[in-house]
């Protein structure tokens, strides 16, 4: 038997001579996936001694494939703890606006949104707010001002042209 491995109780009816069997071939599965000779050996003695606890508190029906099983689990927790933390590049990190900046460019949005709008005329920028910000109907709007609906598309129309194009170079900024 290897030195510094721990004998083993057949408490789930195998034989002494199945476990260095099993302890063979884990050799040489957990070899093939670390390098290092020292961590085989302890990673096989830590599969095993977790085996015999498991075989202490209830009954292992295929003790060579939960053996299997623990050693990959030992190796994946032993992969991760070795992963580099690698610090982020700053061209890597996303960009944070500043809160100011953001309420900044509303501000200048706004402004520009109401000098586009005091240059239209007063009925055409009256047609416009009442669809647009007080949501109301093309119809109830034609009523409520005495013109036909036509008129008032006619007036949408027109103020949408003019908003696109005085505010063209926000929405090309990313606005």
């Amino acid at each position: 038997m290897a030195a510094g491995l721990p004998e083993l109780q057949p408490t789930w009816g195998g034989d002494e001579g199945a476990f260095d069997a099993y302890r063979a071939a884990l050799r040489a599965f957990v070899a093939r996936r670390v390098s290092d000779p020292c961590e085989v050996d302890d990673l096989i003695q830590e599969a095993c001694a977790r085996l015999l606890a498991s075989a202490r508190e209830r009954t292992v029906d295929e003790p060579q494939a939960y053996l299997f099983r623990i050693a990959s689990n030992l190796i994946a927790d032993r992969h991760r703890r070795m992963l580099p933390v690698v610090p982020l590049e700053a061209e890597v990190q996303p960009q944070v606006r500043a809160v100011q900046e953001d309420q900044r460019r509303v501000a200048d949005v706004q402004a520009a949104l109401q000098a586009a709008l005091d240059e239209l005329s007063p009925r055409c920028r009256e047609v416009f707010i009442m669809r647009r910000f007080d949501e109301r109907g093309t119809g109830e709007i034609a009523r409520e001002l005495g013109i036909s609906a036509r008129m008032v598309q006619k007036h949408l129309n027109h103020a949408v042209a003019h908003l696109y194009e005085r505010l063209a170079h926000l929405m090309e900024r990313g606005a």
